[in-house]
């Protein structure tokens, strides 16, 4: 076996025999602590002692493996690549065609791309059968998931398009219902992408894919795009992958409770005067919650808060303290001394920055819009059920009482159109029940929808943004504030864009 394995080559010689080949699969199972087999195209097959067999026939070489959910007969023709925890092989498949198989270890960390890229081309061809059921006359002309980064095209969900004679469809899958929330942008991106090459005012619908547990957040978010020029439809499958279409419209509310507002806790004579020389202190703020607790923050970076007249301290862990506790303020003047300088990256680590962001917003709110009230600003006024958001929302309202959503981000992130939308159009909806007007107590909201603002460095509004916006309904009033890279040192707004609007160097001369 020394002789047969070429280590520089990483290769067996064709003319290897079928008990060379033997030898060599079972020398590696043998080493393999979690083995597996993955064959392209194909979900991932664990292999235990009593679900596989290896076998010479004839002079050929066979594996049969006995899965839960199908068997797997192969004719192992020849090793061509054996690297730390994979073993690539070509077999026979029926009719005489060769594939590729691949032996695995799970175990080892080289195995991770390849497994997890193996149930993307699983799933694909899944995704294909699904197409070919649902749509019988038509061609399935391109189907794909690669990645093109100058596309922003996502490899985690499988694209395609299809044709009939001069129609064409887009789709997308969704391989899992925790992945749908990142689905809508892939999906619009992708449909961008088809359309623009596509001859002038046809309609291309865009069809989605779901398992049969998710698709009720992408059905509320199609209610807020502009449909008639998407065309939507959408499918929902089981884990057979036999699709059936839904009306979207006929999938459930999405679970949002609207916290309660307490105000502002009234404070001791001895808080008053702490919390008087903790301000003097630069970079400290002051945020009333909802809950009527008051968070006592340093750039973002909450310390320490009081609840109830009770006074508790610290970063991670809090403990309480007494109002004449000179530690209070010592750690004050510490974080404020530590944040000072923000090429220093010290207060990035200690906090997420979106907090920082928030604390800039909060004090320069007037720079950001004119027209918003300064105070009450609320945070996390929404509670909203199986989500995971890294994003800060602010909802605030204006002079005329119009509700406004400030969503903040300090990276260039695909998916902030989306993710705003999610919160803009829970706010729509309780704004619509009157459930928010306690909120804003001696201002009357208007029946106008919430205003949608999207905050982040002017350099960091990710260039697909757009792309996406341009499908939002025209009913949603969205505008990108862009603010000065260097926000840390002094907030100022350097970029306003209306909707899907291009900033001035990126439009054509006919546009200026």
């Amino acid at each position: 076996m020394a002789n047969l394995y070429s280590k520089a080559s990483g290769t067996f010689p064709g003319k290897a025999s079928a008990s060379e080949i033997l030898r060599a699969v079972q020398d590696f199972l043998s080493i393999c602590r979690r083995p597996a087999v993955l064959e392209h195209g194909d979900e991932l097959m664990p292999l235990a002692s009593d679900n596989y067999t290896l076998e010479l026939r004839a002079g050929r070489l066979w594996l049969e493996i006995s899965g839960e959910r199908r068997s797997l007969s192969r004719r192992i023709l020849t090793i061509d690549r054996h690297a730390p925890g994979v073993l690539d092989c070509t077999v026979q498949l029926f009719g005489g065609k060769t594939g590729t198989l691949a032996f695995l270890d799970l175990d080892r960390p080289q195995t991770a791309c390849r497994t997890l890229r193996g149930e993307r081309l699983s799933f694909a061809e899944r995704f294909r059968r699904m197409l070919q059921r649902q749509f019988p006359a038509w061609e399935v002309e391109m189907l794909s998931t690669g990645m093109d980064l100058q596309h922003s095209l996502s490899p985690r969900f499988p694209r395609a398009k299809l044709s009939r004679g001069l129609q064409t469809i887009t789709a997308i899958g969704c391989p899992t219902a925790e992945q749908e929330g990142d689905l809508l942008t892939a999906a619009l991106v992708w449909h961008d992408r088809v359309r623009s090459r596509a001859a002038p005012n046809v309609t291309i619908p865009l069809c989605f894919f779901l398992p049969d547990n998710a698709g009720t957040l992408t059905a509320h978010r199609l209610r807020c795009l502009r449909t008639a020029l998407l065309a939507p439809r959408m499918f929902r499958y089981n884990a057979h992958g036999s699709a059936g279409e839904v009306d979207p419209a006929d999938l459930g509310n999405l679970e949002t409770s609207v916290s309660a507002y307490h105000g502002a806790t009234p404070l001791s004579q001895e808080f008053s005067i702490l919390l008087s020389r903790l301000t003097s202190i630069d970079g400290i703020s002051l945020i009333t919650e909802l809950s009527g607790a008051l968070s006592i923050r340093c750039r973002g970076i909450e310390f320490a808060r009081i609840k109830d007249n009770e006074l508790l301290f610290g970063i991670e862990t809090k403990i309480p303290a007494a109002a004449s506790d000179k530690q209070v303020e010592q750690l004050a003047g510490q974080l404020s001394e530590l944040s000072r300088t923000a090429a220093s990256g010290l207060p990035i680590q200690l906090a997420r920055p979106e907090r920082w962001l928030e604390s800039c917003v909060r004090a320069k709110l007037s720079a950001v819009d004119a027209s918003l009230l300064e105070s009450p600003v609320h945070g996390q006024v929404l509670t909203l059920a199986a989500a995971d958001r890294d994003a800060i929302d602010l909802l605030t309202v204006s002079r005329h009482g119009r509700l406004a959503v400030l969503e903040l981000k300090t990276t260039e992130d695909i998916h902030l159109p989306v993710q705003a939308l999610d919160y803009w159009m829970r706010v729509t909806r309780h704004a619509e029940r009157g459930e928010l007007d306690h909120l804003f107590p001696g201002v009357p909201l208007v029946s106008k929808p919430p205003r949608l603002l999207l905050i982040a460095p002017a350099i960091c509004f990710h260039p697909s943004n757009r792309t996406v916006l341009q499908y939002f309904s025209s009913s949603i009033e969205v505008e990108r504030i862009g603010i000065n890279s260097d926000w840390q040192r002094d907030l100022r707004v350097v970029l306003r864009l209306n909707g899907d609007e291009a900033p001035m160097s990126h439009r054509s001369s006919y546009e200026c």
